[in-house]
């Protein structure tokens, strides 16, 4: 017969293990409920899992090669991009681009995304300047699976046009722009890096599309399409160009500019000085306009009107030595003799070791007769430049 204190005791010694099994199943409890949970993906985890299994070579693999070992790969063929990745990364690190590419081209075939397969084959491409075929596979890579690979050639394309390499910033914006063709910051970027090194052609096709693709086109697209055209000698279309850009921005100083350099360009000087009076309306201490105005008078033989003009740029920038030149010039064709010689003063205060700037100056004071100057002059030149012909002959002539 049980007495009551060893029911007691059994109960007394029961209590502990009843509470580390009630403990044991709270935190079982969580991992039950995660398998009932995880059920129905059963399927696809398992996938996941011999899919991980299955990767494990290549991956480690590329893991040696990144250690500068030289791994083993023979046998290993890929089945998915993963795989060709890793293969490509090993041939990579042991300089044999051929053969990397292969194993990129054979995953951009396999049934997982091929995105950043492709990705890697357009950079690997451009590394080695095949631009033509690069754009074939960075074509359209900006997708869900992987961030817009534009703006990796974007942001490759800036820090290239920041270090003064401009082909190089044409080739990354090109990329960009491929990649995404609604990027038009690349584009904008790649208009303006053409224009920078002369490609004119090149830069009218990525401003054309932008002057249709912007919804307002920026004054820079229209300014340097119209440049473009003018250095294609096709003036019309600049003229056309620069023109509808003012609509849009009547009041951009550079595209009046421009306006007035097409005409010149095409021989119209009373147009080219219209543009100029026209921006000098609204910006009546544009000294370069000013000074631009007066070189457009003398080629018209308006030599009163440019010394006119001329005046009032130097007036408003007084250290261009330029405006004071073309004032001497200028005052010269008038017979105005003691203003030419007070703008040559200025010039030669400004520039006393230009060379260019003295033979200038002292073959008029030796056409005005001041003889002893020009000789001066003329010495000076050269101390500058003992070789220099045009002052030696000068000197050796006899006196007049």
């Amino acid at each position: 017969m049980t007495t009551p204190d060893k029911t007691q005791a059994r109960e007394a010694a029961a209590r502990p293990r009843a509470h580390r099994l009630g403990a044991w199943l709270r935190r079982l409890l969580p991992l039950v409920l995660l398998l009932v949970a995880l059920a129905p993906f059963r399927g696809p985890l398992q996938a996941a899992v011999k899919r991980n299994l299955a990767n494990r070579p290549y991956l480690l693999a590329a893991m040696r090669a990144a250690g500068d070992d030289n791994p083993e790969i023979d046998g290993l063929e890929p089945t998915n991009g993963v795989q060709a990745r890793a293969l490509a990364y090993v041939a990579l690190r042991n300089n044999r681009p051929s053969e990397g590419l292969r194993w990129l081209l054979q995953g951009a075939t396999r049934a997982d995304p091929a995105t950043l397969t492709r990705f890697e084959i357009c950079r690997l491409l451009v590394s080695e300047m095949r631009i033509a075929e690069a754009r074939n596979y960075c074509r359209g890579a900006v997708s869900a699976a992987v961030a817009p690979t534009a703006y990796y050639w974007l942001s490759l394309g800036i820090a290239a046009d920041e270090s003064d390499e401009p082909e190089a910033a044409i080739v990354y914006f090109d990329m960009a722009r491929t990649a995404d063709p609604g990027l038009l910051s690349a584009w904008e970027r790649l208009g303006r890096a053409a224009f920078r090194v002369e490609r004119y052609g090149e830069a009218v096709e990525v401003y054309e599309h932008l002057l249709t693709a912007q919804a307002r086109p920026l004054a820079d697209t229209f300014y340097q399409l119209g440049l473009s055209y003018l250095a294609l000698d096709r003036p019309d279309d600049a003229r056309r160009t620069l023109e509808q850009g003012l609509e849009v921005y009547p009041y951009q100083r550079e595209l009046h500019l421009a306006l007035a350099d097409t005409a010149r360009a095409t021989g119209d000087l009373a147009a080219a000085d219209a543009w100029y009076a026209r921006l000098l309306q609204q910006r009546p201490n544009d000294a370069y306009a000013w000074a631009a105005r007066g070189e457009v008078a003398m080629q018209r033989g308006l030599a009163k009107q440019a010394v006119s003009y001329l005046q009032e740029a130097t007036s408003l920038q007084p250290t261009d030595a330029g405006h004071w030149l073309s004032l001497a010039a200028a005052a010269a064709a008038t017979g105005d003799r003691r203003q030419a010689i007070s703008a040559y003063d200025e010039v030669l205060a400004l520039r006393p070791d230009d060379v260019d700037v003295l033979l200038t100056a002292a073959a008029f004071f030796a056409q005005s007769g001041q003889t002893a100057r020009a000789r001066a002059l003329y010495q000076q030149v050269l101390a500058l430049e003992p070789g220099n012909s045009v002052a030696a002959a000068a000197l050796a002539a006899p006196a007049p």
